[in-house]
Formats: C-alpha cells, sequence, structure tokens
C-alpha cells in the first residue's frame, strides 16, 4: 500500500512546498529571463541589419522550438484547453500575442541598441502597471505590510540595475529615446500579461497555459515577420547556431515560464509582478562576466540583491498567509 500510494502523497508535498514557495519561483523564473542575454547577443549578429525585422526574426526561431517542445504539454491538458471561455482564450491570446510575441520583439530590438542598462532599468515599471490592472480586472487590493515592501523592492531593483546610483547621470548619458520607448512598451505588454496569467490560471494548468502562451504567439510573429520581410526573410538562419537557439528557448523560455507560471498558479498578480523584479539580477551578472567581461560588479549591486530578496522573502511570507491581497478572485470568474 505504501508504495502504491507513496508517490500521490509525495506529489501532493511537493505540491504544498510550490505553493508555499510560490514568490520565490516567481522569481527565479524571471532571473531566469535574465540569462536570455547569453544567447540573444551572438545571436543578433548573424541576423538581419534591419533591427525590427532582425529581433522578429530572433523570436520566431525561438517560438518554433519552444511550440515543438510544447505539444506534449498541451496534449496532456487537451480537456481543459476543451473548456476554456471565450474571455479566457481571449485573456491567453493577449498573453501569447502581446507579451511573448510582441513584448519579446520589443524588448529585443531595444536590447539590440547596446543599452542595457536603460533597457533594465526600464523594464522595472513593469510592476506598477501590472498592480493598476490587477486592482481593476482581477480586484486584487494590497495590504499595507505589503505595500511597504513595494518600494524596497523597487529600491533593491534598481540599485541592480545602475552600476553607480549615486550618479545615475552616469548610466543615462548614452540615453536612447527609441530604446526606451520599446523597453517601456515591452513593460507594459509584460504586466498586463501577468494579469491574464493569473486570471487564466484560475481554470487551466500552469503546465498548458505556458504552451498555450508560446503556441499563440507563433502564427502571429510568422504573419509580422512576412509583412516586414517577405519570404526571404525565413532563410537566414544558420545551423550552426541551433545550439544558441536551443538555450534560449530552453532555458530562460521554456524552464524559466514554467517555474513562473507554477508560481504566479499560488501568488496574487500584484504580488507576483514584485517578484518578477528579480530579472536583472541574472541580466547585471550575465552582462558584467559573459557579454561584457570588462565591467564590473558594484558594491551597489550586491546591496540591491540582497535588498530584493530580503523583500521578496516578507512578500513570499505574507502570501503563505494569505492576507497579502484582499478580494483576489477574479470578477468575471464569480459570474
Amino acid at each position: 500500500m505504501e508504495s502504491r500510494h507513496g508517490p500521490r502523497w509525495l506529489a501532493f508535498g511537493m505540491s504544498r512546498l510550490a505553493d508555499r514557495l510560490a514568490v520565490v519561483l516567481v522569481a527565479l523564473g524571471a532571473m531566469l529571463w535574465g540569462t536570455d542575454a547569453l544567447f540573444r547577443a551572438p545571436l543578433l549578429r548573424h541576423l538581419s541589419s534591419d533591427r525590427l525585422v532582425q529581433s522578429t526574426q530572433l523570436v520566431l526561431m525561438e517560438h518554433v522550438i519552444l511550440v515543438v517542445c510544447s505539444i506534449p504539454l498541451l496534449w496532456l491538458a487537451r480537456g481543459q484547453i476543451r473548456r476554456l471561455s471565450g474571455r479566457q482564450w481571449a485573456a491567453i491570446a493577449a498573453i501569447g500575442v502581446g507579451a511573448s510575441g510582441l513584448a519579446t520583439v520589443l524588448f529585443t530590438i531595444s536590447f539590440g541598441y547596446g543599452h542595457f542598462i536603460e533597457t533594465l532599468l526600464l523594464q522595472k515599471t513593469q510592476p506598477l502597471i501590472a498592480i493598476v490592472l490587477a486592482s481593476v480586472w482581477l480586484r486584487e487590493r494590497l495590504t499595507p505590510a505589503a505595500w511597504g515592501l513595494v518600494p524596497v523592492a523597487l529600491i533593491g531593483a534598481y540599485l541592480i540595475a545602475i552600476p553607480d546610483p549615486l550618479h545615475p547621470q552616469n548610466a543615462w548619458a548614452d540615453f536612447h529615446i527609441a530604446a526606451a520607448l520599446f523597453a517601456l512598451g515591452a513593460s507594459a505588454l509584460w504586466g498586463a500579461a501577468t494579469v491574464f496569467g493569473r486570471y487564466a490560471l484560475a481554470d487551466v494548468s500552469f503546465t498548458a497555459l505556458t504552451g498555450l502562451r508560446f503556441t499563440t504567439a507563433l502564427p502571429a510573429l510568422a504573419v509580422v515577420l512576412l509583412l516586414l520581410g517577405g519570404p526571404a526573410a525565413f532563410t537566414v538562419y544558420r545551423v550552426t547556431d541551433a545550439p544558441l537557439y536551443l538555450g534560449l528557448a530552453l532555458l530562460p523560455g521554456l524552464l524559466g515560464m514554467l517555474l513562473y507560471y507554477r508560481g504566479l498558479s499560488a501568488t496574487p498578480a500584484a504580488m507576483a509582478t514584485l517578484a518578477e523584479l528579480a530579472f536583472p539580477i541574472t541580466g547585471v551578472l550575465v552582462n558584467v562576466f559573459l557579454v561584457t567581461p570588462r565591467q564590473t560588479i558594484t558594491t551597489y549591486q550586491v546591496v540591491g540583491i540582497v535588498v530584493l530578496w530580503a523583500a521578496l522573502a516578507f512578500l513570499d511570507r505574507l502570501n503563505a498567509r494569505r492576507p497579502a491581497v484582499l478580494r483576489p478572485r477574479p470578477v468575471a470568474a464569480a459570474a
């Protein structure tokens, strides 16, 4: 009897542990996203000279791999998928086309300008967008204790993104308006996707939502690339770049999103978006040690990592007690 029921109890225990550490899982998923510079930087040099076409080419191939990997997840969840409502499909389409497709393209374009700090910092406006949208769409209200951690987390993210916070003008000396606008556009779409993802997870598993996110994005990306570059835009890929594309798709892509959505399934959107501030930790470390090794990590950045993770640890504790968000259930779900 033990051998028969043991795995079920083990799975239940692991699920309870994942729920308890939900905020941490969101943060770890976001940190994996920060590793994409390791793969994205060399790939951008091998594609079209047009930034928009170049970025779409990269994100399209990334999603081709992700969709192939998602086929088993979608097959196992086919019953859940058939039961999705029209409003849930709209939310999933917005996540796929808007966040996984368009936002990733916008972020890649911003990244392509070479203004890494500017891109990373402006991406940190995402929590403000998500918290406002979560209050409208999901009727989530952060308690005073959770609100007190918002500026702490933002300060930590700021210290990570700006090497010399006492002289921030140095980081913005080469400010580029286009890079800033693309980064802000990506931030807005990702903030909205956090809220729509939390809504969809009320009735679909985190593995199914991960697969649906990639699958709904792929056709839109193919159409955009065809309109921008014509059929020739699909012929630039090189077999020698396959390891980079696989690394990009599997590490920050598939694994990062699985961790993120597993955490989000047990975390209110208004709190999960703060955990996403962990993204620049690995983004800065990868840029300093692997992409631009001439740079060094500063004491302020180390302090920022400690401050941010301290704030996330308190958020995780609040989330486990369930008093951090009031009325988190979506209005539409109750109808």
